[in-house]
């Protein structure tokens, strides 16, 4: 018996040439399509896209205030925010430059410091200080530079007297009183500090690299001629009191860790020029 022999249908052939063909390219332009959609894909997801819609590719720059001194400080710096690391440097080394100064121990031991008031001590040799210029008239801070400006005699309680040049507005400036710590001379423990602005007058307590505010008052210290303004600040070793123009116009607990402790008087300038006259610093 012999074999039968397949059969095939000649008009069928195209036709399953043509459906093989069609599926190919189908499949192709799939891959093609789902390539192409891919690739912008990951284009728009590298490029920064700002609020604007619009892509900027110029690098930001940031920009760090020469503000005033409690405007600009390192505590405030979050990770990230800094665009580069000589910005972190400038911004460390400003916040640096601006601590206050603790006069030596050796220097308060030999120094001639005996007595506990002091009329115009506007001697440099009585001051742990950089930016001061000191004459016989007054002490004059730079205005390039951060000023400081710390009396080697400590004070339990003081009361400190002087006259701030005015021409216009009310230079900015802080008093500061200063209490070492007793495990660590070099230290400070904390600091009391009064802000004076052409428009407030604040008192804040700082521990470490913490500051708080206690209170402040608004005011309007500016002059329609030029005057040398008188001002005071009394600590009891509880309470301060500071008048300005013969004026009292703030009242504040002392921090309590500074009650029965002694204190430095230091003066502060961020970049200003600030001259003061007719000191008079007494205490006990």
């Amino acid at each position: 018996m012999m074999p039968e022999e397949s059969e095939t249908d000649p008009q069928t052939e195209p036709k399953r040439i043509r459906v093989h063909s069609s599926v190919m390219l189908f499949v192709c332009l799939t891959l093609v399509s789902a390539f192409l959609i891919y690739w912008i894909q990951i284009r728009e997801t590298n490029q920064p896209v700002y609020p604007s819609g619009n892509f900027n590719p110029a690098p930001a720059v940031a920009v760090v205030p020469s503000g005033s001194a409690h405007k600009a400080e390192v505590a405030n710096i979050q990770p990230g925010s800094v665009s580069s690391d000589s910005t972190v440097d400038l911004v460390l080394t400003q916040a640096t430059n601006r601590k206050p100064l603790l006069p030596d121990l050796n220097t308060i031991n030999e120094g001639e410091l005996e007595s506990t008031s002091w009329q115009n001590p506007f001697y440099k040799l009585f001051w742990k200080s950089q930016g001061w210029l000191f004459t016989e008239e007054g002490m004059e801070s730079a205005a390039d530079q951060v000023s400081v400006a710390t009396f080697n005699r400590p004070y339990q309680k003081i009361s400190v007297s002087f006259r701030v040049a005015v021409d216009k507005d009310f230079p900015e400036f802080e008093l500061q009183l200063l209490t070492r710590k007793e495990d660590h001379v070099d230290q400070i423990l904390v600091s009391s500090v009064i802000h004076f602005r052409n428009d407030a007058v604040s008192i804040s307590e700082s521990v470490g690299n913490t500051r708080l505010e206690l209170k402040q008052v608004k005011l309007d210290l500016s002059r329609t001629k030029p005057e040398a303004v008188p001002v005071r600040l009394v600590g009891t070793g509880n309470r301060f009191v500071v008048s300005i123009g013969r004026r009292r116009v703030l009242t504040c607990a002392q921090p309590a860790l500074q009650s029965g402790k002694e204190c430095f008087l230091c003066f502060l300038t961020n970049r200003q020029r600030v001259k003061l006259t007719s000191l008079r610093i007494e205490g006990e």
